[in-house]
C-alpha cells in the first residue's frame, strides 16, 4: 500500500497547477483501488458464508460491525461487491461512478440487459463527467426498462400533491409531482428569480457603482428564491408581474427512442432499443422524461427538431454570421446544462467561438462553447479550448498544460 507525503501549505504555494492536479489524481487513484478491494472484499465475504461466523445476518451487518458503516455505506458496499463480481472490468472507476453504476445494476428489472451494455456502462465513467454519467446511467435505466419506467412516471403523476403549513412563526411549502410538470415549475421560477436578481442587482449599482458585487446584494440567494415563488403567486393572482411571460421547455429525445414510443402509442410492438448505445429523453437540465410524455408534448405543442451527431454535437444549422443569436444560440445553450469549463456548474448564459471568428471561426454549431460570464472572459487570458471527436471539452493553459482530469485520458485525434 502507498504511502503518501502531503506538502505543506508553502510546498503547495511553490507547485505548478498542473503538479497540484497531478498530486490530486494520484491520490484518487488509491482511493478508488482501496474502494474497489473493500467492496470486492464484502463480495467473497458474502460469497463464502463468512460473515455468519459471529453471528451477524447479513454482510451488510458484518460490515457495519467490522468498520462501524452505517447503514446506507454498508448497502453500498454490497451493491458495489456485486456489480464487481459481474462487471470485473468495472475495478478501479470513480468511487462517485462505482456506486451510482452499482445502484442501476441493482434494479432487478435490468439485470438481463446489463451483459450486453457492460462496455457503454463501464467505458462511458471513464470520458464523462460525473454529472452527465449520471444522466445517462438514468436515461440506460429507463430504455431496459420502459414499462417500469412509465410506471414510476404515472405514479409521480398521480400522487401529486402540495401542502403549505404554518409552524410556530415560520411557513412550509411542501410539493411533489411528475417529472414534466416539475420541469414546467421550474422554468417558471427561474424566470422569477432572475427577475429578483437583476432587481437587487441593479439596486446595488445604484449605491455602489462599479464596485457592485455578488457580495453586496441586499437579499441572500436563499432569500430571493423564496421571493421570487412569492412573486409567482402574487402574479397569478393579478398582479402583472412578468406580464406575457410563457414558460419554455427545451426537451432533448433521439430518433429512436421517439419513433419506439411512437410505434407503441399507435398499438405495435417495436423493436426493443439498442442497449448499447446512449439514448435521450430529458430536458436540457437531465430530467428524464417519459417518452408517452414527451410524444403527446410533440403533439400538441410546438418542436424544434435537432439533429444531433454519434458525439451529442448538433448538425451545422448552415447560418453565416458573426455572433451567435436566435435558435442556434438557443440550441447550443439548451444542449449544455453547464459551463463548458472542467469543474463549473454555473449555467452557461454566453456562446462563444471556440476557434475565434477573428481566425476563420465559423459561426456553427461545432464551433459554438455555451460558458458563463466568468469562463467566457477567462479565455482571453491566453487559454484555449478546444473539443475532441467525442465532443468531450479540454481546456489548456497559456503554457500548454491541460486542466482538469482529462490530462490523463488518452483522446483520439488529439
Amino acid at each position: 500500500m502507498s504511502s503518501f507525503l502531503i506538502p505543506d501549505v508553502e510546498a503547495v504555494r511553490a507547485m505548478s497547477p498542473a503538479q497540484l492536479e497531478a498530486l490530486a489524481r494520484e491520490l484518487d487513484g488509491e482511493r478508488r483501488a482501496l474502494e474497489t478491494a473493500l467492496a470486492t472484499l464484502v463480495a467473497r465475504v458474502e460469497e463464502a458464508g463468512a460473515y455468519r461466523s459471529d453471528g451477524h445476518r447479513t454482510v451488510r451487518a458484518w460490515g457495519m460491525a467490522a468498520c462501524n458503516w452505517s447503514l446506507p455505506e454498508a448497502a453500498r458496499f454490497v451493491k458495489a461487491g456485486h456489480l464487481l463480481a459481474r462487471f470485473p472490468s468495472a475495478a478501479g472507476m470513480g468511487v462517485a461512478q462505482l456506486h451510482a453504476l452499482a445502484a442501476v445494476a441493482a434494479n432487478p428489472r435490468v439485470a438481463e440487459h446489463l451483459p450486453e451494455a457492460e462496455q457503454l456502462l463501464v467505458g462511458q465513467a471513464a470520458v464523462l463527467d460525473f454529472d452527465d454519467y449520471s444522466v445517462l446511467l438514468r436515461a440506460w435505466e429507463a430504455a431496459a426498462d420502459p414499462d417500469g419506467a412509465h410506471l414510476d412516471h404515472e405514479r409521480a403523476h398521480r400522487e401529486r400533491e402540495a401542502t403549505l403549513a404554518h409552524v410556530g412563526a415560520k411557513a412550509f411549502l411542501n410539493a411533489q409531482g411528475g417529472a414534466v410538470a416539475g420541469v414546467q415549475l421550474k422554468e417558471v421560477l427561474d424566470a422569477f428569480v432572475h427577475a429578483e436578481f437583476l432587481a437587487d442587482w441593479e439596486a446595488g449599482v445604484a449605491i455602489h457603482g462599479e464596485a457592485m458585487s455578488v457580495s453586496r446584494m441586499a437579499r441572500t440567494e436563499r432569500q430571493r428564491r423564496f421571493d421570487a415563488l412569492l412573486a409567482v403567486f402574487a402574479a397569478a393572482a393579478g398582479s402583472g408581474v412578468l406580464a406575457g411571460f410563457e414558460p419554455t421547455v427545451n426537451v432533448l429525445v433521439d430518433q429512436a427512442t421517439f419513433e419506439h414510443a411512437l410505434v407503441k402509442a399507435l398499438g405495435g410492438t417495436p423493436e426493443p432499443l439498442d442497449l448499447t448505445v446512449a439514448h435521450r429523453c430529458e430536458t436540457a437540465n437531465g430530467v428524464q422524461l417519459d417518452p408517452m410524455d414527451v410524444l403527446i408534448a410533440a403533439a400538441v405543442g410546438h418542436v424544434r427538431r435537432v439533429v444531433l451527431n454519434s458525439a451529442g454535437v448538433v448538425v451545422d444549422l448552415g447560418r453565416k454570421q458573426r455572433l451567435f443569436t436566435g435558435a442556434l444560440r438557443e440550441v447550443l445553450l439548451a444542449l449544455e446544462r453547464h459551463c463548458n469549463w472542467c469543474g463549473c456548474h454555473h449555467t452557461p448564459r454566453q456562446v462563444d467561438h471556440v476557434l475565434p471568428f477573428s481566425n476563420a471561426g465559423p459561426t456553427a454549431s461545432w464551433n459554438g462553447g455555451p460558458a458563463c460570464g466568468h469562463h467566457n472572459r477567462w479565455r482571453t487570458r491566453g487559454y484555449r479550448t478546444w473539443r475532441d471527436p467525442d465532443g468531450h471539452w479540454h481546456h489548456y493553459r497559456p503554457d500548454g498544460t491541460e486542466i482538469g482530469w482529462r490530462a490523463a485520458t488518452p483522446v483520439a485525434g488529439a
